[in-house]
């Protein structure tokens, strides 16, 4: 399905970016682990190549635009092309421990939020799309949020990266298709990963909230791995500009708000 392409999957140390990493590499991809969590992208490379697949680790901080620079420069120079970015990177921790309503909120964590999760898309994406348009051929995957399509009361920082990230996919699936560029992006909904599962399995009210939230069942990182990966072969060549949820039936229905008291389960 993706045979000898090239895939950048940043935030690629852990929770559904690791998946992303391990699904790409099972259907042929080469893989490009960027994360500023090096032991936990390690670990992602390692599991790859075990798996007899070709894979490499980049410690990049995606809010930088050297280090993003740095990144795109590793892949080309280890394989002499890039035909898939998947901007999966995201402040989840900073999310659930410091993000607030607007009037609680600190300008510090607005500012990590937006730099994170937002300014990263376009970082990211500029310095792999003139690779792109060089050969007419791409795509890119970016992540938004059930947040950017419904309320969540409490993580204004988040709902406007979110927002941002969705936005933006739409006007650069609209500019690149010219070039043969496909954008498009994943809203998942609650996925249960390494930094929500405690959360998830010791909080018995945050966790029937979650679990009320969904028609099928709570999300595993596997669920939106396999959208990207679809998202990033052929199979989905005539799919741009589209925004697909992965969330369980979240957005489908009228349901009560999500727990939230300074902390809950984002993707």
């Amino acid at each position: 399905m993706l045979k000898d392409r090239v895939a950048i999957i940043t935030g690629a140390a852990s929770g559904v970016g690791r998946a992303a990493a391990y699904k790409f590499a099972h259907h042929g991809a080469k893989v490009l682990v960027a994360d500023v969590d090096e032991k936990g992208g390690r670990k992602t490379v390692s599991k790859i190549e075990s798996d007899g697949a070709n894979a490499l680790f980049v410690e990049t901080d995606v809010s930088d635009a050297s280090s993003a620079q740095a990144m795109a420069d590793a892949a080309l120079n280890r394989w002499g092309r890039i035909d898939i970015l998947y901007n999966n990177a995201a402040a989840t921790t900073l999310c659930n421990t410091q993000d607030r309503a607007v009037h609680e909120l600190e300008e510090w964590v607005w500012d990590k939020m937006l730099a994170v999760c937002l300014k990263s898309v376009y970082l990211c994406s500029k310095v792999v799309l003139p690779i792109m348009i060089d050969k007419r051929k791409g795509i890119i995957i970016n992540t938004t949020s059930v947040d950017a399509l419904v309320a969540e009361p409490g993580c204004d920082s988040y709902t406007a990266a979110k927002g941002g990230i969705l936005s933006m996919t739409r006007s650069m699936a609209a500019e690149y298709a010219q070039y043969g560029i496909r954008v498009n992006v994943i809203s998942p909904g609650y996925i249960i990963t390494e930094c929500q599962k405690p959360w998830y399995d010791n909080d018995p009210k945050a966790r029937a909230a979650a679990d009320a939230m969904h028609l099928t069942r709570i999300g595993q990182p596997d669920d939106v791995a396999n959208m990207a990966a679809y998202l990033a072969s052929d199979m989905a060549e005539f799919i741009t500009g589209a925004v697909i949820p992965v969330d369980g039936g979240f957005t489908a229905f009228k349901g009560s708000i999500p727990f939230h008291s300074g902390s809950s389960a984002q993707t």
